[in-house]
């Protein structure tokens, strides 16, 4: 009976190691390591009168003409014409992107004073497709990715006259005319003509 008890205490102890015991296998942990790079946003817009880079938006004044010594310098008046520029820079951005520029809040504009898109006057900027007082000069045009800068030219023009225009046309052309120079002598704020350049730029979908 000693005997037929030791070895069942012995099973007993056997059974148990094997049933808290783990089984012996192979196994292999393999640790890597992942990574990815931001593509950089660095886009800019410069330019206006004096070159300086704009922000969100920049109020830019029209005072680079000149009409052979016949209106003061930094003035405009019947007969003066000019443009100022819009750079858009890629700078250090490493994706594509579209961008839109476009004036608007315009106070105290010549009532015959036009904005163009070109240098012939030709092609005048308009505010119907767009919005009341909001004139585009682009928009959704792409900056590809081996584009560096981009120019936009904005032209303006106050005719002294226009050719055939009929008579009535043109005395109410005169008058209009006539009453901002009037108004300008009576105040200097109401001399001064503002507007502002509003520039977007937008990541195009990869």
């Amino acid at each position: 009976m000693k005997r037929v008890g030791a070895a069942a205490f012995a099973l007993t102890v056997v059974s148990s190691c094997i049933a808290g015991g783990t089984l012996a296998k192979y196994t292999t942990t393999v640790a890597g390591t992942g990574s990815a790079i931001v593509a950089k946003w660095a886009p800019s817009f410069k330019g206006g009168t004096n070159g300086g880079a704009f922000e969100n938006s920049v109020d830019v004044k029209l005072t680079d003409t000149t009409l052979n010594n016949k209106v003061v310098d930094g003035k405009i008046a019947p007969g003066t014409d000019g443009s100022f520029s819009v750079q858009v820079s890629k700078g250090e951005t490493e994706v594509e992107f579209k961008y839109s520029v476009s004036i608007s809040d315009l106070t105290n504009r010549p009532a015959n004073l036009k904005f163009y898109k070109d240098s012939s006057f030709n092609t005048e900027l308009t505010e119907t497709s767009v919005g009341s007082g909001v004139y585009e000069l682009s928009s959704d045009d792409t900056m590809g990715l081996t584009d560096s800068e981009k120019t936009l030219t904005v032209y303006w023009k106050w005719p002294y006259e226009v050719s055939g225009e009929a008579t009535a046309a043109a005395e109410s052309r005169d008058a209009a005319d006539s009453d901002t120079g009037n108004k300008a002598t009576a105040s200097e704020a109401a001399a001064t003509m503002k507007f502002k350049v509003n520039c977007t730029a937008t990541q195009v979908n990869s």
